[in-house]
């Protein structure tokens, strides 16, 4: 019976240093007004608005079949994938495979939506299997904050920071990726088109053009929901 008391004494005493350490040593949290979680100052009371209906839709917003998930699908909301307040989290990976287009780019998607693995299905259908000997990678869902800035970005800032072949040798290189846009998104004034192609500039390898595109994909391939876009 000693010996009971004295190892719970000394679990006591070893779990409260490592709170005392914890506090000392271990991160501090972040302020409130640095979180990332709320809208930017100066919003319209229009624009407040618009952010929260945004908000409810990205984190309290749960598709089920009878609401238009799947039938095939990744997650039941956005922020089954991006669970970390708006950043994916290695818990909840997913998986692209295919080929690569023409600039190299491997698992590119080349319009037919089937570039992603959707491994979940609603009752009475199969989750999708990855096709033997496919090349593929895991990826963790990207941050979602701030995007509305990069949106804002002129065509002329993101030409300017490419560097291809390292040049400038910081370690770094990469090319803006001309795409052709789906019909329904709206060119911004002052783009710069090569060909028909416009400048992509989000989701992974730069593979939508606008919010609107990011959004109506991230809908379809994660979550299944098909549309008058989609």
């Amino acid at each position: 019976m000693k010996i009971e008391w004295l190892s719970l004494i000394i679990f006591i005493a070893f779990f409260t240093s490592c709170e005392k350490l914890a506090d000392e040593y271990g991160p501090v949290p972040p302020k409130e007004n640095e979180l990332l979680d709320g809208p930017v100052e100066g919003l319209s009371v229009e624009e407040q608005i618009q952010f929260l209906n945004g908000d409810i839709a990205f984190n309290d917003e749960v598709f089920t079949a009878e609401t238009g998930l799947g039938p095939v699908f990744v997650g039941t909301s956005c922020v089954s994938c991006h669970s970390g307040d708006g950043k994916g989290h290695p818990f909840n990976q997913f998986i692209r495979f295919g080929q690569s287009d023409t600039l190299g780019n491997p698992f590119a998607d080349f319009g037919d939506g089937k570039n992603q693995l959707q491994n979940k299905a609603i009752q009475g259908f199969q989750p999708e299997k990855l096709p033997p000997g496919a090349p593929f990678t895991t990826l963790v869902a990207p941050a979602v904050t701030g995007l509305g800035f990069l949106d804002a970005v002129p065509d002329e800032s993101i030409l300017s920071l490419a560097d291809p072949y390292d040049e400038n040798g910081d370690g770094i290189s990469g090319r803006a990726h001309f795409a052709y846009p789906p019909e329904y998104v709206q060119i911004r004034p002052n783009s710069i088109s090569r060909g028909g192609k416009y400048i992509f500039r989000f989701g992974k390898k730069a593979i939508s053009y606008d919010l609107l595109h990011q959004t109506v994909g991230a809908y379809n391939q994660d979550i299944g929901i098909t549309s008058i876009l989609s």
